[in-house]
């Protein structure tokens, strides 16, 4: 059962947990020890696209934590991308204002990277992409947002949580919606299983 696979999870991301939790996994999470600010702006720097910087952030999560025999360890990244241009998280709610500002009335891009290693050895990595649509938005709708969503609205890179009150400023979400919260459940779970089943044989 997939359900007994032993999970290391990188990352102390609250909506990562949440997700995994309630697919009953067998897993536990410890934070990577890298220096993301750090990294982001070395590969923009070399001018890596968004994609490639979920990815490069993803296996360099996964590689800083070392796991028990036989864990599978699980790095990820999530970043939102605006015409080439990606969001980090904003670091006080007059940042969020800004870039709820820039993100209104437009299409913008979520990108999210899994990296997994057994034993220190890599078995899938997988990104997926979500095309998000933020309907134009009154100064008064966008105050009013970020009074009800309040701080964790910090933990978000887009500035929203699709949990919460994400919905609100969404016109249409194309794509796997739990990607947007930070882990693509399903295709990981497929993983799993395919996993389980070539173990089986």
């Amino acid at each position: 059962m997939i359900e007994n696979t032993k999970i290391l999870l990188a990352s102390s991301s609250r909506s990562r947990k949440k997700i995994l939790k309630k697919t009953g996994l067998n897993f536990y999470s410890k934070k990577p020890s890298i220096d993301e600010t750090k990294i982001k702006k070395k590969l923009k720097e070399k001018n890596y696209k968004t994609k490639k910087i979920t990815e490069e952030l993803a296996r360099l999560k996964c590689r800083s934590i070392k796991g028990e025999a036989n864990t599978m360890v699980v790095g990820c990244d999530t970043m939102v991308d605006l015409n080439g241009a990606f969001f980090d998280k904003p670091r006080n709610l007059r940042v969020a204002k800004k870039m709820l500002k820039k993100l209104s009335g437009k299409r913008h891009f979520i990108y999210t990277s899994l990296y997994v290693s057994k034993n220190d050895r890599k078995i899938w990595s997988h990104t997926e992409k979500t095309t998000i649509y933020i309907r134009k938005l009154k100064e008064r709708e966008i105050r009013y947002y970020l009074k009800k969503s309040g701080k964790k609205i910090l933990a978000s890179s887009g500035c929203y949580q699709a949990e919460g009150m994400g919905p609100y400023i969404f016109s249409e979400i194309k794509g796997d919606f739990y990607n947007i919260m930070g882990f693509p459940i399903i295709k990981f779970l497929n993983f799993l299983k395919k996993q389980k089943t070539q173990t089986q044989q």
